[in-house]
């Protein structure tokens, strides 16, 4: 007889292989629902399932076939669940959306997600009134204005005094809040208390910043403070306020302005939590200075991912557990976040990152193709020519320029990280991978700092900023194996196995 463990073991990996499938299957039954959707075909067609179980059946061996019928019934029963959803068209309708994250929660929930960009009051007048959706969600700067459109709106909505979330029951339209909810649960998670505290909201009047106020009221903030550019308190003396705890509901930030921040936190020395309902990028340089400093911080994202899990419950008119904000969460971080490979000059960064580009349907840049491009030369003329300062500025131009981006792969020069400028810049939306090779392996061609001074000489000035900076270590020892491997982390949500 089999060892027990062995026969668990094979289990599991059938049962990993079951998921990879019904995952396939799932993808497959949505194009069709999508397919139904668009041809007018019906969404159930019995005759079809009872064949596909007669066919199975008559396959499956004798110990087996007794469950067959049961198993696909469940099977074609979540199909069908999840085709129903696709029957609604759903939206994000505000002024500017180019680079919204919002499909990336619906649409892996199985619904019929689109963006909508509507630029004038009137247009999103025209757009409710025409009820042609099941519902929608509202961004900037519409969250008010939804509000004289609706047939009734949520305690909490109206509390608020902005809708984030427009249900379409039988013609009536339903407003909500979720971003309440997804502003708590994003404070609560980071672990950000605003009880008894004094909290300072940055951006006046907007609908981020009326749902702040009411979540900080809700959760027994002692004082509240509203700054704007011009009130009474404002962006010159807020700094002469005992202030606590710091929620940036302005657009202060985001992309593609990612360099920017509203307050400096270093002119609040009794800071024990900052918000930043700015999403993209994933660290902001707000946030960046509150982990720093070890204040208690967080950005946008899972404000996102939970208020869009409450939008999706009033949705489908359904219960998912916070679970699934955490999952969906994990895999858009993972998808958006760029990976930025460091490390020696001729440690194999470019071949690397093309490689693993390919491998992740992600687009290649390399900084110092970029340079070169933007000069009109080669890396050794420009440095013959203008000398490394001339060399390092352009570099930093580019690298500001490309860390704007999401979800690309990043090979930088040899010593880029060694700018506090670059650094700063590249953490905006990337997680850094140190590409490690051997220095005998390390090649000078095209080079001239490693033909000058050497790679022993280079390495010892900056091995130590590489380790600093870099979220993981990769070695180098193949490029396939190399490149697998940081794809595979990548993959996996940065979670090293």
């Amino acid at each position: 007889m089999r060892d027990i463990k062995e026969l668990r073991k094979r289990l599991d990996s059938i049962d990993d292989e079951l998921v990879r499938l019904l995952a396939e299957r799932t993808e497959t039954v949505k194009e069709v629902g999508l397919y139904k959707k668009s041809s007018g075909f019906p969404l159930n067609d019995p005759g079809r399932e009872a064949s596909i179980i007669e066919r199975l059946t008559d396959k499956a061996p004798l110990i087996a076939k007794e469950y067959i019928p049961g198993i696909m019934t469940a099977v074609f029963a979540a199909s069908k669940k999840l085709q129903a959803k696709l029957k609604g068209d759903y939206y994000v309708i505000g002024r500017k959306l180019p680079h919204t994250w919002s499909p990336d929660i619906y649409i892996p929930l199985g619904l019929d997600y689109k963006v909508k960009e509507l630029d004038t009051e009137e247009d999103v007048k025209r757009f409710a009134a025409e009820k042609n959706y099941a519902g929608f969600n509202v961004t900037i700067p519409y969250k008010q204005t939804v509000m004289t459109l609706l047939d009734e709106i949520s305690e909490e909505a109206r509390a608020v005094g902005a809708v984030n979330t427009v249900v379409n029951r039988g013609g009536r339209l339903y407003g909500y809040n979720t971003d309440v909810g997804g502003m708590t649960g994003a404070m609560k998670r980071a672990g950000i208390d605003p009880r008894g505290k004094v909290a300072a909201v940055l951006g006046g009047s907007g609908g981020t910043a009326k749902t702040a106020k009411y979540v900080l009221e809700k959760a027994g903030a002692r004082e509240i403070l509203i700054v704007s550019r011009t009130g009474e308190i404002n962006y010159k003396n807020i700094a002469s306020y005992p202030v606590e705890i710091i929620i940036n509901a302005t657009p202060v930030g985001m992309y593609p302005d990612i360099l920017s921040s509203p307050v400096a936190l270093s002119a609040f020395p009794r800071l024990k939590g900052v918000f930043d309902a700015v999403y993209n990028p994933m660290e902001t340089v707000l946030v960046s200075e509150a982990k720093k400093a070890g204040i208690p911080s967080a950005n946008g994202l899972y404000m996102l991912v939970e208020q869009g899990r409450l939008s999706y419950n009033l949705y489908t008119d359904t219960e998912t557990p916070e679970t699934v904000s955490r999952i969906l969460e994990k895999k858009i971080r993972a998808a958006k976040s760029d990976i930025v490979l460091i490390g020696m000059p001729g440690s194999g960064k470019t071949s690397i990152g093309a490689m693993v580009a390919k491998m992740c349907g992600r687009t290649f840049i390399d900084t110092d193709a970029e340079v070169e491009k933007a000069a009109g030369k080669s890396i050794p003329e420009i440095f013959a020519e203008s000398g490394e300062a001339a060399f390092r500025e352009l570099e930093s131009k580019i690298i500001a320029e490309v860390s704007a981006s999401s979800g690309a792969v990043i090979a930088t020069g040899g010593g880029a990280v060694l700018s506090e400028k670059n650094r700063l810049a590249l953490k905006r939306n990337g997680v850094a991978v140190y590409i490690k090779r051997d220095l005998n392996d390390l090649s000078s061609e095209g080079r001239p700092l490693s033909a000058a001074l050497g790679a022993e000489k280079l390495y010892a000035e900056r091995a130590a900023v590489y380790e600093a900076f870099a979220d993981v270590e990769v070695k180098n020892k193949d490029i396939v194996s190399a490149a697998e491997r940081v794809a595979q982390i990548a993959e996996n949500g940065w979670e090293l196995k």
